[in-house]
């Protein structure tokens, strides 16, 4: 499987209007949500879950601007990825985000995890083909830029 294979477009939000990383993780589990997920938790659970894993180990926010927050839940087996760009800068810690991969996966991570992690990683360090991904303002935009490079998952 394919990264662009794993990305729903209902599940990207280019452009999202918010003032905080806070903010666009509450957009991105909103919107997973909305789209009739599956999953063990409220809404508002898993965003505490979320926040909470954020203040522990301080987030994951590679110096490339792509933030990685993620929940691993009990009692779910499938892996949901959502991905969001915030419209005006976003900084944390010093950093700008400039995208937002939001994952939620079982207790151990599952088979899409890691590898997904790795590959949007070394997407994020290809500095022209990230800032095109980023700059997306649709969906399926993003997709087709994605499919380019499109890294195999499993």
């Amino acid at each position: 499987m394919t990264l662009s294979e794993l990305l729903k477009p209902e599940l990207i939000l280019p452009k999202t209007a918010c003032v905080s990383k806070d903010g666009l993780i509450s957009k991105l589990v909103e919107r997973i949500y909305t789209t009739s997920r599956d999953l063990p938790l409220h809404q508002e659970d898993l965003l505490d879950t979320i926040y909470s894993r954020e203040q522990i180990g301080g987030g994951t926010l590679l110096p490339s601007g792509l933030s990685v927050p993620h929940a691993r839940l009990k009692d779910f087996e499938g892996f949901i990825i959502a991905l969001g760009t915030p419209a005006e800068p976003l900084f944390h810690r010093g950093l700008q985000i400039h995208m937002m991969a939001l994952m939620v996966t079982s207790q151990l991570g599952g088979p899409y995890y890691l590898p997904t992690l790795a590959a949007l990683t070394k997407i994020s360090k290809n500095g022209e083909y990230f800032s095109r991904l980023c700059g997306a303002k649709y969906p399926n935009d993003l997709v087709s830029i994605l499919r380019e490079q499109d890294p195999e998952l499993a």
